[in-house]
Parts: C-alpha cells; sequence; structure tokens
C-alpha cells in the first residue's frame, strides 16, 4: 500500500504566488503570514524568495520582474519559465482574498510538520540505540511546536493597540520584584523584571552561586515563587546554604554536622518558620536548556528561576563548538523568560584574567567565558569580583544593564553565612 501524499493545497500555493505577483499590498500580506518553507512544491517558494528579495532592494514586484530575478539566480527554468507565472496570475480570481489562500498554505504547512514530527517520535521509540537526551531533545521540539503553531500571534500590534496595552501594563499591579541589596534595587529600578535574563558572572570560588541562591532565597521570602536549577550542588548543598543565611548559622558547622544546642534550636525556628516557603531546587546534572524550560513550564507558578551554571548544562548539539553550544542555551534562557513572563538568573563562568601588578585584575564583560552571546542576549550582567587586599568587600560590577544606569557596588561578603549584604 502506498504511503498517502503529505497535506498540501497546490491551487492555494498557485493563489497566492498569483496574488503577490499582482499586488504590492498581498505581498504585504503574505509576506507577514508565510515563509519559504511554509510552501509544499519547492518552485512556488523559490518564487516567493525571489519576490522577497527584491522588496529587500527596493525594486518593483510583478511577473517580469519576478522572471529576471530567478533567471538571475538561475532558477527561471526550473519553475517552468515565465509562462509559468502567468498561469499563476490567471488562475488567481482576485489578490484581494490573499491572506485566505495564505491561511490554506499555512495550515498545510503546519499539518506537514505535525506529520514530521510524529513520525521522528515513532522511529525514536522503535530505535533501540537512542538515548534519554535524544527523547527528550526531540520532546522539547515537539513543545515549541505546539506553543509556536496554536498560541495566539502576539507579533504586530497597530499603535493603537500598542498604547492600550502600554496602559494596561502601567495600571496593573505586577511588580517588580527585589533582590537582597538595596543599592542593585536602585540600579535596576527597582528590581528583577519578569521577561528579562540576567547574569551572574565570576570566576570560580568569588561568590556567583551565593549571589544566585541568595536572590532565590530573598524573592521567596517576599512571595514570589522561586525555582533553583542547580547542577554543581547537591539540593542538600543548597538547603545548607540557605539555613546557613537564613539562621545565622556557621556553614561550616553545618558540613561537618557540628552543631551545638543553640545553633540546632535557631536552624529548627527558622524550619519552622520556613516551611511554606515557595522555594524549589532541581538538582539533577548535565540538563539540557530544553529540559529545563520543558519543567519551568510544567510547573503552576514561578516568579524568578536560577540557573547555576551556564557551563555546566548538558549541550543540545553535542557536534556544534562549545561556543556555539553555550550562544543556544543563552538564547534559549532569553526567549524562556519572555515566553513564560518569569525573571531568569543565569550564572557562568569567567575566564581567568591577566595579573596587574601581581594581582587579580578586576573583571569586564569581555571575559565571559566560550560565548559573547550571554552579553548579547542578557538585560544585564553582575560580575563579581573579590579584592585581595580586602576579602570581606565584594564588588560588584554592573557591567551591563538594558534599562538602567552601570557601576560599581561595593557589598560585604559574609562567607561563614554564605551571605552577600
Amino acid at each position: 500500500m502506498s504511503e498517502p501524499m503529505p497535506p498540501h493545497d497546490l491551487a492555494a500555493e498557485q493563489c497566492v504566488i498569483g496574488s503577490l505577483l499582482m499586488s504590492q499590498a498581498a505581498l504585504n500580506t503574505v509576506a507577514t503570514m508565510l515563509t519559504v518553507s511554509d510552501f509544499y512544491r519547492p518552485v512556488h517558494g523559490e518564487i516567493f524568495a525571489a519576490a522577497l528579495a527584491l522588496v529587500a532592494a527596493g525594486e518593483p514586484v510583478d511577473a517580469m520582474t519576478v522572471a529576471r530575478e530567478l533567471e538571475t539566480r538561475g532558477q527561471l527554468a526550473k519553475i517552468g519559465g515565465a509562462p509559468y507565472l502567468l498561469t499563476c496570475i490567471e488562475v488567481t480570481p482576485t489578490a484581494y482574498n490573499v491572506s485566505s489562500y495564505a491561511q490554506i498554505v499555512l495550515d498545510k504547512a503546519q499539518l506537514r510538520r505535525l506529520s514530521e514530527l510524529g513520525t521522528r517520535l515513532k522511529q525514536l521509540a522503535y530505535t533501540e540505540a537512542s538515548t534519554s537526551d535524544d527523547v527528550h531533545a526531540l520532546m522539547s521540539q515537539g513543545e515549541k511546536f505546539f506553543r509556536e503553531q496554536y498560541e495566539p500571534d502576539r507579533a504586530s500590534l497597530t499603535f493603537d493597540l500598542l498604547a492600550d496595552s502600554w496602559e494596561e501594563w502601567l495600571a496593573s499591579s505586577e511588580s517588580v520584584i527585589p533582590t537582597p541589596w538595596p543599592s542593585l534595587n536602585d540600579s535596576l529600578n527597582g528590581g528583577l523584571r519578569r521577561g528579562a535574563l540576567y547574569c551572574i558572572a565570576a570566576r570560580p570560588g568569588v561568590g556567583k552561586s551565593v549571589a544566585a541562591l541568595q536572590i532565590a532565597g530573598h524573592t521567596s521570602h517576599w512571595g514570589f515563587h522561586s525555582a533553583v536549577f542547580s547542577m554543581e550542588m547537591s539540593r542538600d548543598e543548597v538547603m545548607s546554604r540557605r539555613i546557613a543565611d537564613g539562621a545565622g548559622v556557621n556553614f561550616s558547622h553545618i558540613m561537618r554536622k557540628k552543631l551545638d544546642l543553640e545553633e540546632r534550636a535557631r536552624i529548627d525556628r527558622w524550619l519552622k518558620e520556613n516551611r511554606t516557603l515557595p522555594f524549589e531546587v532541581n538538582d539533577r546534572s548535565r540538563q539540557t536548556v530544553e529540559q529545563i524550560v520543558s519543567h519551568a513550564r510544567s510547573m503552576a507558578k514561578v516568579d524568578v528561576l536560577v540557573v547555576d551554571y551556564l557551563q555546566l548544562m548538558a549541550a543540545t548539539d553535542k557536534k556544534a563548538s562549545r561556543e556555539q553550544q553555550v550562544a543556544h542555551m543563552s538564547r534559549e534562557l532569553k526567549i524562556a523568560a519572555k515566553e513564560l513572563n518569569v525573571a531568569i538568573v543565569a550564572c557562568s563562568q569567567l575566564n581567568r584574567g591577566p595579573l596587574q601588578g601581581g594581582k587579580v585584575r578586576a573583571p569586564n564583560i569581555g571575559d565571559l567565558r566560550e560565548s559573547g552571546a550571554i552579553e548579547q542576549d542578557c538585560d544585564v550582567v553582575l560580575l563579581l569580583h573579590n579584592d585581595e587586599d580586602d576579602p570581606g568587600i565584594l564588588q560588584m560590577i554592573v557591567g551591563k544593564n538594558r534599562n538602567g544606569r552601570m557601576g560599581d557596588l561595593a557589598l560585604s561578603f559574609e562567607g561563614h553565612y554564605q551571605r552577600i549584604s
């Protein structure tokens, strides 16, 4: 029995091509609805690509100019020559209905992609060599497909609608999320904002995990739901650090399990008071960015998501360079921050900088390890530095701040309490 043909409608595709050849307005409509890959017949995609190239060059679009562009590309004979363009025009009832034609083409393209995804899932299920990474990667692709195809389109709004949306935002009660440090909140115009990606970067052992966990703990005390994805520490170590900070108990005593009666009492009291904190820890190692985002999406509520740290995440594409892998991670986290409407705080390693006067110099944003994409994707980059002459002082450098001012903040580092104040 022969395989059924993939979903498509060649007549609708011809009408789309005919419409855009007859009307600039129709071309503008099609350009906002379709991509080249949405066409089932490759020659239709090539004609559409030629028309878009003419628009980009500021040239008019009609049967003659498109034929000339296709000839320049060496594709005119392949599509059937100039007569085929005229055929598309002849079979088109009216360019006025182009949005209806384009919607048919888009619907068929979505069905083809759904069919392809189902086939890949079936093949994966019957392939014994499939790894858990393969499964999670394909599941993430499936989630992304359904989200992109069936969520309402928010991409384009007229100025009138934009004004209404802005008025609603201004009047909304949604508040910024304060960090533990008033001076940083001042630089950030109040604190963290949903939809933004924040990076805390430092060299090993300087305090990026301390800062990130303190943000998660502080925000949960304010009633914001915080989730920590720790690929470096176990859940018990994360909890030990939170207890040291919250209960004011020496971290070393906790880790050595050498607590006196007073310390044990402080811990018991703190735990009793904070049992219902909206604070969650996931300590699974080597997670991909898609797995983290998928887990966050499944949570009932999350306001702040902490990832500790980028360079310990598993790569989705193991064949890509490490720089490309980290760039993919940071980009996906930025997209997730917007889609999930959460503030994401991602920790990152810094390269070890050269010495200046025999001392480790203060870091700059160019020291971000393995990817300049982190700088590009993040709304705010915080660089941490310990002064060798005064180890009790932690310098927090606001190296990038999309909506506020940059500068250096001098904070106190209390390592015995795993706290920055």
